[in-house]
C-alpha cells in the first residue's frame, strides 16, 4: 500500500505543481495554510508528540489536494491518505528528521514556480519515507516470524544417593 500511495502522490504532486505554476492557483491563504501546517508539525515534533506530528504530515497532503479545486482528486487523495494514516498508526513512532526540511525546500521551490525542483524534492522525500515504512514493517514482520527461543530449564536438584553407598 505504501508504494501505491507514494506513486499516486508523486503523480498528483507533479500535476498540482505544474498546474499551480501555469495557472498560479496557489492563493496566498493556501500557501499560508501549508506553512502553518509545517510549523505545527515542527512544534509536535519538538514536543515529542508523534501522533500529532504524523497527522500534520498527512494533513499537508490533504491541503495540497484541496488546493487543486478538484473534488474527485480530494476524494481519492483522502482515501489514500486515510489508509496511509492507519498504516502509520500501526507501525508506530519513528524518527524522520528529513521531512520538515524537505517540506520547507518543497515550499520554496513551489513559491518560485520551479516545478521540476518541487516535484523532485517531494518525490525524494516520499521515496525515503517509503523505504523507512517498509523497513519498519519488514522488521516487525521478521520479529513476529522469529521462532521463540527455547526456555532454559531450571537445573534439577541432584538425586540423593540413597543408602547405596
Amino acid at each position: 500500500m505504501s508504494g501505491a500511495a507514494h506513486s499516486f502522490k508523486s503523480e498528483f504532486l507533479r500535476t498540482f505543481v505544474e498546474r499551480g505554476a501555469y495557472y498560479d492557483c496557489s492563493a496566498p491563504e493556501d500557501l499560508d495554510a501549508l506553512h502553518k501546517n509545517i510549523d505545527e508539525a515542527a512544534k509536535a515534533d519538538a514536543a515529542g508528540d508523534f501522533p500529532l506530528r504524523a497527522r500534520k504530515h498527512i494533513e499537508f497532503h490533504r491541503i495540497l489536494a484541496r488546493m487543486t479545486g478538484n473534488p474527485i482528486m480530494v476524494i481519492v487523495m483522502n482515501g489514500v491518505l486515510d489508509v496511509l494514516q492507519h498504516y502509520i498508526d500501526t507501525i508506530g513512532n519513528y524518527q524522520n528528521a528529513f521531512v520538515l526540511p524537505s517540506r520547507r525546500r518543497f515550499m520554496k521551490h513551489m513559491e518560485e514556480g520551479d516545478v521540476e525542483a518541487a516535484v523532485a524534492e517531494m518525490e525524494t522525500s516520499l521515496k525515503r519515507l517509503q523505504r523507512s515504512y517498509l523497513s519498519r514493517a519488514e522488521g516487525d514482520a521478521a520479529a513476529a516470524a522469529a521462532p521463540a527461543l527455547p526456555r532454559k530449564r531450571a537445573p534439577r536438584p541432584a538425586a540423593k544417593k540413597a543408602a547405596a553407598t
